[in-house]
């Protein structure tokens, strides 16, 4: 691809292209551009962490970043040609990260961001969620990204990144184009894995659904597949069964992006907001009808304070919040995770009792 420099009442200059290694560019300097503005790689990411070392493997990742889906995302940078090795590389660190859990998370970024003893890692990555436009703030490390950034991809490398990705491997190549103008370098990030839609290649066909919303056409493939981890979609699987067997309401229906829903009569009895790592029950119910404290001693469940932070909740075991709504009705708030007990007939009974006590406010 060619640059091009235009100049007023002047003939259009070809910009001389180049390589990174000619001009003595390191892959320090390549991580320090990319760490200083991550926006060239076109996309909301925040990085936690330089030179990451993999603790009892001694692996060193680039740099490691969150996005605002909670996905760990596998940064590795290269000078010259993306060799061989760079895959496997990635999805060696990919699968340590995979391990990792919130506390891992807080410490790293801490390490990296701040040395202050009063440093919030929930409240910086909120925020940062906030600003890239996401309301619901994700769990963190539900998957894993990898991202590959360097001059030239080799065709095997190329080959091997694009069977990930159709296998479902969250992975994105970036090829760097560099140019030079007297003593300026001038980069241009190019993704070619996944390769961008032609937008005309669609003009003239019948229409065949909105396929940018694939919880629309596919919503049980969605939540079951793509959002859910396997043991988090037994977990649900087996609380639909309980709910089909024993709850007379309709559903469910998985037509929205982020939950699950079943009605009683003309209204929401129950959402499941779909998690990687757990499931998100809510019920609307008569304002005072249930108490938080009796229904935790019956599931055997911890209780949460909506003050606590991101942290603090994602932490516990399974757990229950009842907030007020308005005068006439509560929303109950109840996480279970893997270890959570459907089978506790104290869970059917508080079944029936949202229902009994349902709010259609």
């Amino acid at each position: 691809m060619s640059f091009w420099k235009i100049e007023s009442d002047k003939k259009p200059e070809k910009v001389s292209s180049t390589k990174l290694k000619n001009e003595h560019i390191l892959e320090k300097h390549l991580e320090n551009w990319v760490a200083g503005c991550i926006e060239i790689l076109e996309e909301p990411l925040l990085i936690i962490g330089r030179q990451v070392i993999i603790p009892n493997v001694k692996d060193r990742l680039d740099l490691l970043a969150l996005d605002p889906n909670g996905n760990a995302v596998i940064i590795e940078l290269k000078r010259g040609k993306m060799n061989d090795p760079v895959d496997m590389q990635a999805l060696r660190y990919a699968s340590y990260l995979s391990k990792w859990d919130y506390s891992d998370f807080e410490n790293q970024a801490k390490s990296y961001l701040s040395t202050d003893d009063e440093f919030n890692f929930n409240e910086i990555y909120e925020k940062f969620c906030i600003q890239s436009g996401v309301d619901e703030i994700p769990d963190i490390n539900g998957n894993q990204r990898i991202i590959i950034v360097g001059s030239e991809v080799k065709d095997k490398l190329g080959s091997v990144a694009l069977w990930l990705y159709d296998h479902n491997i969250d992975i994105k190549v970036i090829e760097i184009d560099s140019f030079k103008e007297g003593d300026a370098i001038l980069i241009q990030p190019r993704i070619i894995i996944p390769l961008e839609v032609n937008k005309f290649s669609d003009v003239g066909k019948a229409a065949k659904g909105d396929v940018s919303k694939p919880w629309i056409n596919s919503g049980k493939s969605w939540h079951l597949e793509k959002r859910m981890k396997i043991k988090t979609k037994e977990l649900f699987l087996q609380l639909d069964n309980l709910i089909q067997d024993n709850i007379p309401v309709q559903g469910p229906n998985y037509n929205q992006k982020s939950y699950i829903s079943y009605q009683s009569g003309n209204h929401n009895w129950l959402l499941v907001r779909s998690k990687a790592n757990s499931l998100l029950l809510q019920f609307a119910v008569k304002a005072k009808s249930m108490n938080s404290k009796k229904i935790a001693e019956k599931l055997n469940v911890e209780i949460f304070d909506a003050e606590d932070s991101l942290s603090e909740k994602l932490s516990l075991p399974s757990s229950i919040i009842i907030k007020n709504r308005n005068e006439t009705s509560d929303r109950i708030y109840l996480r279970i995770k893997e270890d959570f007990d459907l089978n506790n007939p104290e869970f059917l009974d508080f079944l029936k009792n949202t229902i009994k006590n349902s709010s259609k406010t």
